[in-house]
């Protein structure tokens, strides 16, 4: 082969190295820009998520914000309208009691749940027991609506015969001639007719109180006592109860069994 045939080889391949060289560089040049790019890319994407949950927790945090506001406020409000109702009721008793003489039937109480349904009278002396119910004029107790102890005793063989019926929980109702009242049983208690301190006169919260001698049915006097303890009920501004009261794991009969029942008075 000629110098020149030999010169001219070498110099096409030089150029196909070159060639090749270039060709590879500009592969690895696109590679490392295209690589770039979805770095970029992925930098771009990986932020706008970050924006997304960020404005997502904000709004989340706001929402929630303004959800716990608007529930303080509907609770605020409720609690200023319970305050009003009851401040209404203990005028509207404080007005009845003016015109109410002892003795006189004020209205009904029944216990839901049992078959208590009875006359409610002003006074708790024997013939008012005779016709009804009594609601205890002395020791402090009060009227249905006013604050303090309303105490409400009736016999154990007639009237008040199927309050050991009740449930905790369950809810009484006192329904005057000037208001309705509800309360909810939270206990039971069989106490000693001289444990006045367990009775609540001269309370200052608003209360209920219903008795009955103990035990149940018996037609001869007796030192024992059984009491129903209730809390009032607040009700909306129609008189309505809630749909749903705070829940009671204690039924009437497992309270029942925890008062410690004493042992019968012989016959006086």
């Amino acid at each position: 082969m000629s110098q020149v045939r030999k010169r001219a080889v070498k110099r096409v391949v030089i150029c196909l190295v070159v060639l090749l060289a270039v060709c590879a560089g500009a592969g690895i040049f696109i590679k490392m820009r295209a690589d770039q790019k979805e770095r970029q890319r992925l930098a771009q994407q990986a932020a706008e998520q970050a924006a997304a949950a960020e404005a997502a927790r904000q709004q989340a945090e706001a929402e929630a914000a303004a959800k716990a506001a608007a529930e303080e406020e509907k609770a605020r409000q409720q609690a200023e309208e319970a305050e009003q109702r009851r401040a209404e009721a203990e005028q509207a008793a404080a007005e009845a009691k003016d015109g109410i003489e002892y003795g006189d039937c004020i209205g009904t109480v029944w216990v839901e749940g049992t078959e208590v349904n009875c006359d409610l009278y002003w006074g708790d002396t024997t013939s008012i027991f005779r016709a009804g119910a009594g609601c205890s004029a002395d020791n402090g107790c009060v009227m249905p609506g006013e604050n303090g102890t309303v105490f409400v005793g009736a016999h154990t063989d007639t009237y008040f015969n199927k309050l050991f019926d009740a449930e905790v929980g369950a809810l009484i109702h006192l329904d005057t001639i000037y208001g309705d009242f509800v309360y909810q049983i939270t206990d039971f208690e069989v106490i000693g007719d001289t444990e006045v301190d367990k009775c609540r006169w001269g309370a200052t919260e608003p209360s209920c109180i219903l008795y009955t001698c103990y035990p149940q049915g018996i037609q001869t006097p007796t030192r024992y006592r059984y009491l129903a303890y209730a809390d009032p009920v607040e009700t909306d501004e129609n008189g309505v109860v809630p749909s749903s009261l705070p829940g009671m794991e204690e039924t009437g009969e497992e309270a029942a069994a925890e008062a410690t029942p004493a042992p019968e008075e012989p016959a006086a």
